[in-house]
């Protein structure tokens, strides 16, 4: 604990410390080059239950497909969020289509791949976003999803990550499991580390297989701890940076999930001077004992 004389020497510190402008920009800048380490990383996760369809984080935007005509779709707008360049749309069938009250059979879901004329598609987003999220059908390995910032790779992530990872209760339609049952069904979620963000999202399968998907869910802000609660939903399974994939377990550490600096998104940093002046405070302390042991050496040398 710091005394009260300590303290006092910190407030004088801060009402005496005038820095310029330039000499402050130029201190977040390193803090800003510091953290920027950690950037770019996109943690995956897939839900706990093996039935869930949908995202279980607050505050998001869903765009589920049934409004629009089945096959190829082009300009597509959605409300407030963004625009789709091209869609390619079927009924629901084994291989997806999620279910909700209004759609207990299934319902319109987006494919990329055979059978199709759009083997990708690109989601170009109004405002950047932290968390994109969406119901995965039929899942193989040849389906990869890329977040950009413009043209700027973020994370490229290719779904043969997860086929490893999920227990037989994901495995076959969930509405009647006997349905592709060789195949898995998951809502998966990406969140954003506190430095990570894109506004395109491009959905890609150029196999001879489908990239079967729905409920497309975005926030523009990333999972937050203080408002969307301790644990991170979902089971976390890798830690995406370019096109570089790391596997983590879902009792991985803050460092390994989100950066070498262990910050969780929405955690909040120290004010710059008060760090600076919680320096000067420590060095005083040091000084204050090493002149009080220098002290006692010398009693103890002249007695």
């Amino acid at each position: 604990m710091f005394d009260a004389m300590e303290i006092i020497s910190v407030m004088k510190f801060i009402k005496n410390t005038k820095l310029s402008l330039a000499a402050f920009a130029a201190m977040n800048l390193a803090a800003a080059v510091k953290s920027s380490a950690d950037a770019g990383a996109v943690v995956v996760t897939y839900t706990e239950n093996a039935a869930q369809e949908t995202s279980s984080l607050a505050g998001t935007s869903l765009y589920d497909f049934n409004g629009l005509a089945l096959g190829r779709n082009t300009n597509v707008n959605w409300s407030g969020v963004g625009t789709f360049d091209q869609l390619y749309i079927k009924n629901a069938d084994s291989y997806g289509g999620a279910t909700d009250a209004a759609h207990p059979n299934g319902s319109k879901y987006s494919v990329q791949g055979v059978g199709t004329s759009v083997s990708q598609t690109t989601l170009t987003l109004a405002q950047n976003s932290g968390y994109f999220g969406l119901w995965w059908s039929a899942g193989d390995r040849s389906n990869v999803l890329a977040f950009y910032n413009d043209n700027s790779l973020v994370a490229q992530f290719t779904t043969s990550t997860l086929l490893g990872n999920l227990s037989s209760g994901y495995y076959g339609n969930p509405r009647n499991h006997a349905l592709d049952s060789s195949e898995p069904f998951a809502f998966i979620n990406f969140y954003g580390s506190a430095n990570t963000s894109w506004n395109k999202v491009v959905l890609t399968n150029n196999s001879g297989s489908g990239f079967e998907s729905d409920n497309y869910t975005v926030r523009t802000s990333t999972y937050n701890p203080q408002t969307d609660g301790s644990t991170l939903p979902g089971v976390a399974v890798a830690r995406v940076s370019g096109t570089t994939t790391t596997s983590v377990t879902s009792t991985a550490s803050g460092a390994a999930l989100w950066g070498s600096s262990g910050a969780v998104p929405g955690a909040p940093t120290p004010p710059l001077l008060l760090v600076s002046a919680f320096g000067v405070c420590m060095a005083m302390k040091g000084r204050r004992s090493a002149k009080a042991r220098g002290l006692g050496r010398t009693s103890r040398e002249i007695a």
